[in-house]
């Protein structure tokens, strides 16, 4: 059951296509108003998109990226109709939903931990103020920079204030820098961005080792009501790019305690109010080291996952949450749940593409799915963009339903056809 939410508007900073599908399911019509930069609203064709959506009241064209200018147009709209909650649709609308909430007096992440959870160096020098455990980090302006921290040695190049792993490469000694830091800067997914010039900032920190997880959790005033620890696969090489997840981690007990004992730190870190967490963390012998962490919905289809291996649904706790009631949540797993990300083997040209239907048919499998069709043109792995389809299963355990994720993602095969240029 969950409770009754306020009468008034939500409004959604930023336009989450699958987030806004969600809240269409439970939503009344004409309850949300989405802000949308409007080169954004051109590129991806917004308006087209909600109107397909009952629950979407109206698009506000308004720049959200940089600065407040968005504010005036949301309030004039508004006219002072009342607002139960905010809620950012993907990561650049953290910020601008925090400070509409701050504004409003309403339930969110906070202006400050917003800033922090929009740019990897505010969140290292929190996270570093408050004694959490993380790599050695520094802001870098170019090449040399990296050169002189690395020192000779492997680090990890990053953007600050992107998303979706754009741009972060694994270097090793001997790379060259130069095509690394050019590769970084210019990987950025114009379609989510404004032709508008941003301040992108840099860092690099010294590489990790360990066994990757990721800590999911709803929080209320600071305190921590419910979190998952998702365990991650991630692709080698210089593109630790994620290629699947099982729900919940299957781990010891000692080391989900340490996971989530390490996310209620970050909440205290940096301030943390009312809201979603999805934050990353490498474990090693001594513990948990903090990777990062984003304050919007977990995306890779961890809200589906958790949703499967809980019961209930995660995005209509996160709306009564923010609308101000406590919501009702199921504190273990019943079930396990996995998901494999399909990519291309090489750069090129599709061919062909089999299997999906055996895949989807075999057992434990919630969805099977591939999003390139022949004649598609398919890149090298270097981003979450870049992967081509995933398979969805559950089991009774964190095993059982990982080995039928890798069983059937098997099963599906996509030829691709290099193409010289």
């Amino acid at each position: 059951m969950y409770p009754t939410l306020p009468p008034g508007r939500a409004v959604m900073v930023g336009y989450g296509k699958l987030l806004l599908h969600q809240l269409d399911r439970f939503l009344p019509p004409r309850s949300v108003v989405v802000v949308e930069d409007p080169d954004i609203v051109r590129k991806r064709d917004v308006h087209a998109d909600v109107a397909k959506l009952p629950c979407v009241d109206a698009v506000i064209e308004a720049p959200y990226h940089r600065g407040d200018a968005y504010v005036g147009p949301v309030e004039e709209y508004l006219a002072g109709a009342p607002v139960s909650f905010v809620i950012p649709g993907l990561e650049y609308g953290v910020l601008g939903a925090a400070t509409l909430a701050h504004r409003w007096k309403l339930p969110g992440a906070g202006v400050t931990a917003a800033e922090a959870l929009t740019d990897k160096l505010r969140l290292r020098a929190a996270a570093q103020a408050a004694g959490l455990r993380g790599p050695e980090w520094t802001e870098v302006f170019g090449p040399a920079d990296v050169a002189a921290f690395a020192a000779g040695g492997p680090v990890v190049l990053k953007p600050a204030n992107r998303h979706a792993s754009l741009g972060v490469q694994l270097l090793e000694p001997g790379d060259d820098l130069h095509a690394a830091w050019a590769l970084t800067v210019d990987a950025q997914d114009h379609l989510m961005l404004p032709d508008t010039p941003l301040p992108w900032r840099y860092l690099a920190e010294r590489r990790l080792h360990g066994r990757e997880y990721s800590v999911e959790a709803l929080v209320r005033g600071g305190e921590v009501l419910f979190s998952n620890v998702t365990g991650k696969l991630t692709a080698g090489g210089r593109h630790p790019v994620e290629l699947g997840h099982v729900v919940p981690a299957d781990l010891p007990a000692a080391d989900r305690d340490g996971l989530t004992a390490a996310l209620a730190a970050l909440v205290a870190a940096i301030g943390y109010d009312t809201g979603v967490l999805h934050a990353e963390f490498m474990v090693d012998q001594a513990g948990p080291t903090l990777v990062e962490c984003a304050g919007r919905i977990p995306g890779d289809s961890i809200v589906f996952l958790i949703d499967a291996a809980y019961g209930g649904e995660l995005i209509r706790h996160l709306v009564a949450l923010l609308a101000g009631s406590p919501p009702a949540l199921t504190p273990r797993a019943a079930m396990a749940s996995a998901i494999r990300f399909l990519a291309a083997d090489t750069p090129g040209v599709v061919r062909d593409v089999a299997g999906v239907a055996d895949a989807a048919a075999r057992p434990g499998v919630l969805r099977a799915a591939v999003t390139v069709a022949p004649g598609d043109h398919v890149n090298a792995l270097r981003s979450s963009w870049d992967r081509i389809g995933e398979v969805m299963t559950i089991g009774t355990t964190p095993a059982e339903a990982a080995q039928r994720a890798d069983q059937a993602a098997t099963a599906i095969r996509v030829h691709v056809e290099d193409v010289a240029p």
